[in-house]
């Protein structure tokens, strides 16, 4: 009689509450529809046991025993995964203009949508680590962030950007913010990255092919990841995918296997104001490119691409780069048909959240929707480094989870339409 008093009181508790956050030691969530990214497949009726924020069991919930130190939660019809994982935002680029008031706004917006956690892609860290922390400890209400420090070449540091984010300090000589060269000590450089608390270095522009294999060979030394731009000018995306990063973010990019400059592909493939070119010459131009190599490399070194689509989809209507996203889309659906690991990344500094990159994969790149779900969760978690504790649906990992009213793999819309989020163990309403 307890467990039916409880159950009832805790779904009428769930369902009244307004975007308030609670939480049980102990629960147990009942007759879900469990999407599982690992099989791809729905299991149905299935429940999730969870214990101080960890999931400790999966299972037919005919096969559940009930007790009093559980509290449970009926969940009949609701369609759950595992919480959605942003694999490149910029929370901090100018934490003087980004205001923390909006950033906590932002946070909290994406946390409800089904966003648990994000890979924050280069920012001021002295910002970051705060919300990080916020986010973590439940001071604030949102995802978790993983962040980064970043490593490019000495004239990479004249960007505006960089000079916004080292603000008080000198940009390129920030610990979370380094030119490197080839007198540069690695040693020092990627202790200081990993002394802001980053969970990761990201290599922007301007290096070497030596430099960025010493650099990946120092940070495995020190036990942290490296994630990278496809291509590092003078650097091509060969050489960086077999160097040891874990990820590669922004797919134009891989173009610089084969072209020089930007501007050689701007004059090859610019159009007229008065003349769009139709989806065949689009095709057309692309069966002329051969990317299998990268590929290959990208499968064989799993490495993750950051696709990134939704960057590209503001040029689809530009003339001197719709390339962008007409390749960009091309290359993106063919790397995923070959088997390349691709994860769903906005980089939209927050304009639009990861479900839009979600879509964008399915309707413009070919995806399915099942595909898009695994490319948000399991495949973004690799791309983090964080997937032997987040981004699938298994025992001992965090209780981050996304539970829907309808089903999202007949239709991805059905990724707003959410019931209710977990993180960490904590459960959310969004309503």
């Amino acid at each position: 009689m307890k467990y039916i008093k409880s159950l009832i009181a805790i779904t009428f508790f769930i369902t009244s509450i307004c975007s308030a956050q609670f939480s049980f030691d102990n629960y147990a969530l009942h007759n879900l529809n469990v999407i599982d990214v690992n099989s791809k497949k729905i299991l149905k009726d299935y429940s999730i046991v969870i214990h101080n924020g960890l999931i400790i069991d999966i299972l037919p919930t005919k096969n559940f025993i009930e007790n009093d130190s559980t509290h449970s939660i009926n969940l009949k019809n609701k369609f759950v995964l595992p919480g959605l994982i942003d694999a490149h935002v910029h929370f901090a680029t100018d934490p003087t203009e980004e205001r923390r008031d909006n950033a906590e706004k932002v946070l909290k917006e994406m946390l409800l949508t089904g966003v648990t956690s994000v890979r924050d892609m280069a920012g001021d860290t002295r910002a970051l680590s705060n919300l990080s922390r916020n986010t973590l400890v439940g001071d604030i209400d949102g995802p978790n962030i993983y962040y980064s420090a970043l490593m490019a070449g000495p004239d990479f540091f004249a960007d505006p950007r960089t000079i916004a984010t080292a603000q008080g300090g000198i940009s390129g000589k920030m610990p979370y913010m380094k030119a490197i060269d080839s007198t540069s000590n690695l040693t020092l450089e990627i202790a200081q990255a990993r002394g802001t608390g980053a969970a990761g270095i990201k290599l922007y522009a301007n290096l070497s092919s030596r430099e960025i294999n010493n650099i990946v060979k120092e940070a495995k030394n020190q036990g942290i990841n490296v994630w990278a731009h496809t291509a590092l000018m003078p650097t091509k995306p060969s050489d960086i995918i077999t160097s040891g990063v874990i990820s590669v973010s922004h797919v134009d990019m891989l173009l610089y296997e084969y072209f020089k400059s930007r501007k050689e592909l701007v004059d090859k493939w610019t159009i007229s104001e008065n003349n769009t070119k139709s989806s065949n010459y689009w095709d057309d131009e692309f069966k002329k490119l051969d990317f299998s190599e990268l590929y290959q490399l990208m499968i064989d070194n799993k490495v993750v691409l950051d696709a990134t689509m939704t960057v590209y989809e503001k040029y689809k209507d530009r003339p001197k780069y719709t390339w962008r996203f007409e390749i960009g889309k091309r290359i993106t659906n063919q790397a995923y048909k070959k088997g390349v690991l691709v994860a769903a990344g906005s980089d939209s500094d927050q304009k639009t959240f990861v479900q839009h990159e979600m879509k964008l994969l399915v309707n413009e790149c070919g995806f399915s929707p099942f595909e898009g779900i695994v490319a948000a969760t399991k495949n973004s978690a690799m791309a983090t480094g964080i997937l032997e504790t987040e981004g699938t649906i298994e025992n001992g990992k965090k209780a981050n989870l996304l539970l829907l009213n309808s089903d999202p793999t007949s239709d991805i819309e059905n990724i707003d339409n959410v019931f209710m989020v977990i993180k960490n163990g904590k459960l959310y309403n969004p309503k």
